[in-house]
């Protein structure tokens, strides 16, 4: 129990500064407890101190115990004390601030050579200057701990006896799911007792948006793209539960769950099935399932975009990729755009129209392909790495080979995962190596040009041509130097300025001129 101390001055005879900290919860008798009435609270006690407030902090609904859940709130009264812009902090509960041991040993630390610091509540206070009131508070917070333990232990056999009955676990409601309208915030729906006021949605809704669930799975099986989809759902309304427009990946992953074929799944295994009939069939959804899990993750480079991860930003020399944007163009089509992304590891500073760019691109492909020194000039490189390229490329075509043996074995079950891993280790690592070294001898093109071609010829050709043979043609013009684009110096409405665009000469780093 915490000692009730009187204080009436901070250090140097002033009055202690102290902050006020809340967190939304419920009581123990299961009623709300706003951050405004902790707060309130709070006054009183720092009022009865003898000190004054310095800040009022909250963090509305957010788990003290849960270690992947941030506080903002509580970061910033962290800050505060180590910058010692307050004497102590004030909160409803020890509980609202730790429930976890490690957390308030962080306090201690943060505090370590403080002549007092005041951690109160209603209950009570601590001098944490103090070993004793260091002591009970590590007492009271391992109470606060065990008592979560126990809480997450009897939630989990809970949900574990709920899945086996059939009942799935979900936070409100789902895409295709009956439940209380989302598209208002809980928050904003409590009455003063904390009763959620928000209604069903309707009946016309839910089946609406399982006709899109069991359509959407079959245009994916029958090879529809993502972002085809996305398109369609965003022109029938389709919205998610709290109202925002479906992203393509949020569509695949509303496709990809369990429910949606009557199946309740906990780590990746069937534990129940949910009674009545699903909205997909099992079937189908396991096709499904089975057809994304195969495919490579991350985006296929060149199915839509021409210079997806060829095209450079000069700023970060990170490569650009290909990504929808905002508006549409006059033909209807969804406006598409390059760019550098921070996702990526870029710098997100460079972006380009993508028929603006591919326009350009296609301009130095026809001016390059058909440029007698351009080709010569390939040609005089190919010849002086001929023979170390054949030596490379017949060591790659072995060293797949190798690969493929190991991998054969371990199918075979005559070999085991240990010496799988022991064997196929060094083998991708000389593949990789094998790999750098041929695109660094051919520039990432080792079947380029070597004779030219007319400027009739050349634009024939890429016009004729598919994404990925493009592609080629790109790879084929630039042969070892870049592609740069440069980030757009014009505000407000902007026109495309083809000067962003330029081949950079590989030896030749400074060069800044554009190939026309």
């Amino acid at each position: 129990m915490a000692i009730n101390h009187q204080v009436s001055a901070g250090q140097g005879g002033r009055q202690p500064v102290l902050d006020s900290y809340a967190r939304l919860s419920r009581n123990q008798a299961g009623k709300l407890e706003k951050c405004e009435t902790q707060h309130a609270d709070n006054r009183e006690v720092i009022e009865r101190l003898g000190g004054v407030l310095g800040e009022e902090i909250s963090d509305p609904k957010l788990s003290a115990w849960n270690p992947r859940v941030r506080r903002p709130g509580w970061e910033r009264i962290m800050k505060r004390v180590a910058a010692r812009a307050c004497d102590g902090v004030v909160l409803w509960n020890t509980d609202r601030g730790w429930r976890r041991s490690p957390d308030l040993e962080d306090m201690f630390k943060v505090i370590e050579g403080f002549d007092s610091f005041t951690v109160a509540s209603s209950h009570g206070r601590y001098d944490l200057s103090d070993y004793n009131d260091r002591y009970q508070l590590r007492q009271e917070v391992a109470h606060n701990q065990r008592n979560s333990d126990e809480a997450s232990q009897r939630i989990s056999r809970r949900f574990e006896t709920l899945r086996k009955r059939g009942v799935p676990h979900h936070q409100g409601r789902t895409f295709g799911f009956p439940g209380l309208d989302r598209t208002v915030s809980k928050d904003n729906a409590l009455d003063e007792n904390g009763k959620d006021t928000r209604k069903q949605v309707p009946a016309e809704l839910v089946e609406r948006e399982r006709a899109a669930l069991r359509s959407g799975t079959d245009a994916l099986l029958a090879e529809v793209t993502l972002i085809a989809l996305h398109d369609e759902w965003k022109a029938a309304g389709l919205r998610t539960v709290t109202g925002k427009v479906f992203s393509p990946v949020q569509i695949r992953e509303v496709l990809l769950r369990p429910r949606n074929a009557g199946l309740i799944e906990h780590d990746g295994e069937v534990v129940g099935h949910m009674p009545g009939e699903p909205i997909i069939d099992p079937i189908r959804f396991e096709r499904l399932r089975a057809m994304f899990a195969g495919r490579t993750r991350g985006k296929q480079a060149g199915h839509s975009y021409v210079g997806s991860g060829i095209a450079t930003c000069s700023l970060c020399r990170k490569s650009l990729s290909g990504r929808p944007h905002v508006g549409e163009y006059k033909d209807g089509q969804r406006r598409r755009q390059y760019a550098c992304t921070k996702a990526r590891g870029g710098c997100g500073k460079v972006a380009a129209d993508m028929r603006m760019l591919d326009r350009e691109i296609r301009g130095i492909v026809i001016a390059r392909l058909s440029d007698k020194s351009h080709a010569a000039a390939i040609k005089a490189a190919r010849a002086r790495i001929s023979d170390r390229l054949k030596q490379v490329q017949e060591a790659l075509t072995k060293c797949n080979a190798r690969l493929e043996a190991i991998a054969a074995k371990f199918g075979a079950d005559k070999m085991t995962e240990a010496a799988y891993d022991k064997a196929n280790e060094p083998a991708m690592k000389e593949l990789a190596r094998l790999e750098a070294e041929r695109d660094e001898l051919t520039g990432g093109n080792p079947e380029g040009p070597t004779e030219p071609l007319t400027r009739q010829e050349a634009a024939e050709k890429w016009d004729g041509a598919e994404v990925s043979e493009k592609r080629a043609l790109l790879l084929d013009a630039l042969g070892a130097d870049a592609l740069i684009v440069d980030p757009s110096t014009k505000a407000g409405f902007r026109t495309f300025d083809k000067d962003r665009v330029r081949v950079e000469l590989r030896n030749h780093v400074s060069n800044r001129s554009k190939t026309n």
